[in-house]
This record gives structure tokens, C-alpha cells and sequence, in this order.
């Protein structure tokens, strides 16, 4: 059995690129205004229910039903967060359909909330046959659509009934669109870009970056093509003719695009063929300067904050668009992960609120003021190149600072080495982690079917800063640097190294799952030069956060900013013996 796994897009599930006829007997599932059509079955295998405290909508017994995602309307949805240790089974049934020479199935799908990835398997059996034969697996792991294919050669004369049973172990919910079975037509191609946006400019070889790019053929055999990379309409590089290439059929391209140092290059995927003309599969761009660039994302947040999913799927987009170059940072704001500190130079005075390198001009409740501070010359790099355990509650940081030949010294600007600490915090702390949803829009995503408010266990904290026991409202060295970091002129073309000690986050009894985010600033405007992230080991938890009386006396309690509090201390969160503690 031949089957296919699709491939993320950079623009759409696929491109159509030439008119497609129908094929004898093709089958669509069309659902109209949320009901399946005559002959589509839905079943609860497993007679689980999901929890109907984790949706506002389509919290069902029977299984898959209709809705909407995103862009997309009249999807089919098999909503599955279960009780822990429950499965959800849930089988979505096309009719008896006869298999004519050369049709496959075809489908899109996605999980609804990649917090709780969803997995499934298509299965199919023959008419007069009690037993299903499966025959492939899939696990949705992110909220865009992938396209999917499989081969039914083998059933080809066969009546036979086809299902998508999700079996999800605690998963949230899995969507699928454009369901099909047909022979495909045309000229149809689905690109996986590997290429990254950024580069260095000691990545160039004679001026050229590798970019490296994966098509699947979605639609007809192709007898022969030319996969291209375009500047607008002139050709930059190109294959030789790839010959035959079969429907299903996945192929990696690498080719070299001209890049100059300190300009942006935008460029188009294409496909060219003798009858169909040279057409765009897909679009992105690279840049090069002298080191590859990083983006440190500071995003303002708070459990109580109705507004700020929007800012969870702006980070997302974020991340899909320019992946491991984004260096995320969230500061809470008035809640139990609340950086009181961070959260105060950050200067964020709404939230949500997202800045890009701390730029200020860059602020805004997403992202659309970074664009003129996407692609900008990048003279200076940072990269972490050990960390050690101290013998006690401290981690020491060693770090490598260059500067490029075309750094330029001054006598008046300095740098200076700054870092936070971050922790992903997600599932199983206590009860009092929430978060607010305001969103009944379904463009929103997940968020128009995850409840008003979402309890600890479907909760999503990733990237959170974390308060150092160091930082006061005067100092604070994730936004003013480590006095003495580098030296006070820099020279071009030098190589700097710097250690420093880094004390164990407060309420932490280990690194276990820290994230250090390491950074050059700019002292003089407090704007983010280039940063590095490197994970500090395996996720443990994070201490409960205490609750305690108001009216009960402790010894050594320290409020947010590392001060001692004389008596009895007021309603809020403090510091006692190096845990977080609310007294209320």
C-alpha cells in the first residue's frame, strides 16, 4: 500500500496550477450549514465523553460532528479531551464507494489545539467484510492545515467503505477539510521550505545562500518540469529536467539564490513545464548580514487578560513564519507568574503587548510594527558555549561575544551581556492557573471553541520569565546588562568571552526545564543587538505557589523586589525562604 504524508506550505495546502476536470465516479464530502451529508455515519466507539468544561462548543456524545476552524467552514471536528486515562474513538464513515484505476484519497487536517496533539488512523473495509484494515497512521501536531494522500491502487474495482477514526490519548480536537476520493488532475504541488530567513554571511558560498525546499506532487503524473527560484520574473537558478514525477511523490530541491550582505532577497518557488508555463508553488525571502540574526520576542501577558489569545496566535504565526529565529519571552502581569519587575521596564502599560529586540517604536498588541525591524544588519553575535552547575544553587554561564569587521567602535556607545531565564509552564500545577477567552469568532481558532475560562489543565504558559532573587526596580540586568560584561569601547573584527553566575530563579529548587536567553544590548537605548537561547535540562515543575493568612507571621519574607519585609506583611505576593507565597 503506497501511501502519502503531506507537507507544511508556506502559502495554502496546495497550488492549483492547471483547470482540473472530474474523474468518473470522484466522491467530495460537502457538509451544508454544519450537518453531513446522507450516507456519512459518525460513531462513538468507546462511549467516552469529553469533558464539557473544556469547550464552548461541540462538547458531544456521538462522536465527530460539524464546524468551523479559522478561514475554513463546515469542517469535520472530533472534539476528544478526555477524563486522564480515557481514549477517545471516534469514527467518521464515508459511504460505500466504488474505487475506479488511479483515485486516492485525499484530506486536510490539523490539531485544533497543538497543546494536546491529536492522532488518527484511516482505515477502510471491503464490502460484505466485517474487519477493518488499516491503512495509515497520522498525529496532527500544529493548528495550520497539512494535506494528506494515500494510494487505494490496490482497492481499484473494489466496493469499499473508508473512516477516519480519531484515537486520541487526551488530545483536545483534530479538524479535517476537502475530504476526497479521485484521481487527481492537473498540476498541483505542496512545498515544505526548509530554507531558513536568515543568514550569516559565512554561510554564502561566492555570494549564494542554500536553499532547500521539499515538493510533493499533489496532483498528476508530470512528465517532465524545471523547478526554478525567481526574483520577480528573472530566473536565479533552476534543476535540470526532473523527468517522470508520479502523483504522491515527494522530492528535496537544493538550490543557490544570489544574496548580497545587508539586503533583503525575496524569491518564488517555481514549477515550469512545456504545457503549463511557469508557475509560483510558493514565496519567502533571505537575508544575510554578517552574523545570522535572532528575533527576541518580549510578549506581555496575564491569566485574567481576555485579549490576549490573539497575542498566543500572533506568536505562533511568528514562529511558523521565521521558526527557530524567534527567541520568545513572555512577562506576566499581575497573576501567580507575575514578574512584577520585568514587567515594569518593559514599559508594557496594556496588554497584551509585544516588542520586537526592545525596540520601542516596535510595540504594539502584535506584531505588525516589527516589519521595518525584521531585516536589519546584524554587526555583533552571541553564543553560549558552557554552562556548569556550581557546587551550590548556581549555574555559570560562559559566553562568546563577536564583533564583524564592519562593526563600527565608538567612544560613546557601549554593550553590555544581559540574560532572563524562561519556563515553559503548561498542565498539572494547581487549580488556580487559568486563563481568560474572550473570543466567539472562529477565526480565532482554538479559541472559539476553548472555554471562557480555561482551567490549569488545558493552560499554556510557554517562554514564561522567570523572577531573579538579583533583579530590583533600580537594576536589573535583563534590561540593563551585567556591568563589566565587555569591555567599554569594542573593537571590529575581535572576540570577546565573559562568565557569569546565575542564581536559581526564585520559587525554583533546580534549572531542571529552564530556558537561558542570553542577549548584547545596546546600553545606551536598552535595544537588543542579537540574543541566544540554550535549554538548562529536562522539565520538572514548578514549586506550588503557597497560600497563607495574611494574619500568620513568618521570618525572612522578602517582597518581589529582594526587600526584607519588617512585620507583618500586606495582601500580595512575597518571598519566603526562596518560595513564591500569596498572603491574602
Amino acid at each position: 500500500m503506497k501511501m502519502l504524508f503531506g507537507k507544511k506550505t508556506i502559502i495554502g495546502a496546495g497550488i492549483a496550477l492547471m483547470a482540473a476536470s472530474s474523474a468518473h465516479g470522484e466522491y467530495t464530502l460537502k457538509i451544508t450549514r454544519g450537518n453531513y451529508p446522507e450516507g456519512v455515519k459518525i460513531e462513538n466507539i468507546s462511549g467516552c465523553i469529553p469533558e464539557e468544561y473544556a469547550y464552548k462548543k461541540v462538547a458531544i456524545d456521538r462522536g465527530w460532528t460539524a464546524g468551523d476552524y479559522g478561514t475554513k467552514l463546515n469542517v469535520c471536528l472530533s472534539p476528544s479531551f478526555m477524563k486522564q486515562g480515557e481514549v477517545c474513538e471516534n469514527a467518521l464513515i464515508l459511504p460505500l464507494l466504488k474505487i475506479e484505476e488511479g483515485e486516492w484519497l485525499s484530506w486536510e487536517g490539523c490539531a485544533v489545539y497543538p497543546l494536546f496533539k491529536e492522532n488518527y488512523t484511516i482505515e477502510c473495509r471491503e464490502m460484505g467484510r466485517d474487519m477493518w484494515v488499516t491503512l495509515a497512521e497520522f498525529e496532527e501536531t500544529d493548528n495550520s492545515w497539512e494535506r494528506h494522500m494515500v494510494d487505494l491502487a490496490v482497492y481499484s474495482g473494489k466496493e469499499i467503505e473508508i473512516r477516519f477514526v480519531c484515537r486520541s490519548h487526551h488530545g483536545y480536537m483534530l479538524a479535517l477539510s476537502n475530504i476526497s476520493v479521485k484521481t487527481p488532475v492537473g498540476v498541483e504541488l505542496q512545498c515544505d521550505n526548509l530554507t531558513p530567513k536568515f543568514f550569516a554571511a559565512d554561510e554564502l558560498e561566492d555570494g549564494m545562500a542554500l536553499t532547500r525546499f521539499i515538493l510533493t506532487n499533489t496532483g498528476a503524473d508530470i512528465a517532465g518540469c524545471v523547478i526554478g527560484l525567481t526574483d520577480g520574473d528573472d530566473l536565479q537558478a533552476k534543476t535540470e529536467d526532473t523527468g517522470k514525477w508520479k502523483t504522491g511523490e515527494s522530492r528535496e530541491f537544493m538550490l543557490r539564490l544570489p544574496v548580497a550582505l545587508n539586503e533583503r532577497k525575496d524569491y518564488k518557488i517555481t514549477i515550469e513545464g512545456e504545457d503549463f508555463g511557469r508557475q509560483t508553488v510558493a514565496e519567502s525571502f533571505a537575508y544575510c548580514t554578517s552574523f545570522r540574526r535572532y528575533l527576541l520576542v518580549d510578549k506581555g501577558t496575564g491569566m485574567w487578560c481576555n485579549a490576549c489569545p490573539s497575542a498566543t496566535l500572533a506568536m505562533e504565526e511568528l514562529i511558523r513564519e521565521y521558526g527557530d529565529a524567534v527567541i520568545g519571552v513572555e512577562t506576566h502581569d499581575n497573576d501567580l507568574l507575575a514578574n512584577e519587575i520585568n514587567f515594569s521596564w518593559l514599559k508594557f502599560y496594556s496588554i497584551p503587548c509585544m516588542m520586537l529586540n526592545r525596540v520601542k517604536k516596535s510595540i504594539g498588541g502584535n506584531p505588525e510594527n516589527f516589519g521595518g525591524y525584521i531585516c536589519e544588519p546584524t554587526e555583533m553575535e552571541i553564543t553560549v558555549d558552557e554552562l556548569t552547575r556550581d557546587e551550590g544553587s548556581a549555574m555559570k554561564a560562559k559566553a562568546t561575544i563577536r564583533t564583524s569587521d564592519y562593526f563600527m567602535p565608538s567612544d560613546t556607545i557601549s554593550y553590555r551581556v544581559g540574560y532572563v531565564l524562561t519556563k515553559n509552564i503548561n498542565g498539572n500545577l494547581n487549580n488556580q492557573y487559568y486563563q481568560k477567552n474572550i473570543y466567539n469568532v472562529n477565526s480565532y481558532k482554538q479559541y472559539y471553541y476553548l472555554p471562557s475560562r480555561m482551567l490549569y489543565t488545558l493552560c499554556n504558559f510557554p517562554n514564561t520569565s522567570l523572577i531573579s532573587p538579583t533583579a530590583t526596580m533600580e537594576e536589573n540586568v535583563s534590561f540593563t546588562g551585567i556591568d563589566g560584561s565587555l569591555p567599554q569601547k569594542l573593537e571590529a573584527g575581535a572576540s570577546y568571552e565573559f562568565s557569569w553566575d546565575i542564581p536559581l530563579p526564585v520559587g525554583y529548587e533546580d534549572f531542571d526545564g529552564v530556558r537561558l536567553v542570553a542577549y548584547i544590548l545596546e546600553t545606551q537605548t536598552g535595544i537588543v543587538v542579537n540574543s541566544t537561547a540554550i535549554d538548562m535540562g529536562e522539565s520538572s515543575g514548578v514549586e506550588v505557589v503557597e497560600t497563607k493568612d495574611c494574619r500568620v507571621a513568618d521570618d525572612d519574607i522578602y517582597d518581589v523586589a529582594g526587600q526584607k519585609v519588617m512585620g507583618k506583611p500586606k495582601r500580595g505576593i512575597y518571598i519566603v525562604n526562596g518560595r513564591k507565597v500569596i498572603y491574602q
